[in-house]
C-alpha cells in the first residue's frame, strides 16, 4: 500500500512538472496547469510504469540483462571464471570443499528425467553455489551441471549464472479466498525471461 501511494504521489508531481515545463517554455503560457490534465498524466505515468517498456530506463535492468547473456556463451573455463568473478572467485579459487559437502538438498541434486535437462552420462547431477545479494534488487547464484556427484574444474559440462531482479511492480493478489487474504505481489524476472541459456555441454559442437 505505501509503494502505491507514493507511486501515484510520485507520478502526480512528475506529471505537473511536465506539463508546467510545457506550459511556460513551449506555449509561453502564465496559466495555472490543469489539474484534470495532471491528473490524465498521472494514469499515463503510472501505466507506463506497469510497461516492460519502463525497465530500458533503470540502470539495474541493464546491469542485470547483460550478466544474464553470459549464459549464451559458449560452456567452458572462459565462461565459467566469467560467471564466478562476479562471486569474487575463479576455478582455481572456489572453494570445492564447500561445493561438494554441503548437506541442503537445495543447493545439490540428482537430475532426473522430469527435470527436463537430463542428459545420461552428461547431467546427472547439479550444484548451486550459496545465494549472493548484489545489491537490494539483484540476487544471483551459480549453477553447476556434471555427470559426477562431486564437482570439480574438470567435469563442469555446464554452467549458468541465475539471478533475480527485483522489478519494484507490485501487483494485486487474493492469496485465500477464504479468509480474504489480500497481497500486493512483487514482480521479478529471472534470466531466463531476458537470456536464451546455453545447453550445449562443454566440448559439444553447437
Amino acid at each position: 500500500m505505501i509503494h502505491i501511494l507514493l507511486l501515484t504521489t510520485f507520478s502526480t508531481i512528475l506529471s505537473y512538472l511536465i506539463l508546467k515545463s510545457i506550459y511556460t517554455i513551449i506555449f509561453k503560457s502564465k496559466k495555472k496547469v490543469s489539474k484534470f490534465l495532471v491528473f490524465i498524466g498521472a494514469v499515463g505515468l503510472i501505466v507506463f510504469y506497469y510497461t516492460p517498456y519502463s525497465f530500458y530506463l533503470e540502470p539495474s535492468y541493464w546491469q542485470f540483462r547483460n550478466m544474464c547473456k553470459i549464459n549464451e556463451l559458449p560452456n567452458n573455463e572462459e565462461k565459467y571464471n566469467k560467471i564466478l568473478s562476479y562471486f569474487d572467485t575463479d576455478l582455481d579459487r572456489l572453494d570445492w570443499e564447500e561445493l561438494n559437502n554441503n548437506n541442503d538438498n537445495k543447493r545439490k541434486w540428482k537430475i532426473t528425467k522430469e527435470h527436463g535437462y537430463y542428459r545420461q552420462g552428461i547431467y546427472e547431477y547439479a550444484t548451486l553455489t550459496k545465494e549472493k545479494e548484489i545489491n537490494s534488487r539483484l540476487g544471483m547464484v551459480a549453477s553447476f551441471l556434471s555427470n559426477e556427484a562431486e564437482i570439480n574444474r574438470y567435469n563442469i559440462n555446464q554452467m549458468a549464472i541465475n539471478i533475480s531482479w527485483r522489478t519494484r511492480r507490485y501487483f494485486f493478489e487474493i492469496t485465500n479466498l477464504l479468509s480474504y487474504g489480500d497481497m500486493w505481489i512483487e514482480k521479478t524476472l529471472a534470466c531466463v525471461d531476458v537470456a536464451k541459456e546455453n545447453m550445449t555441454p562443454k566440448g559439444f559442437k553447437q
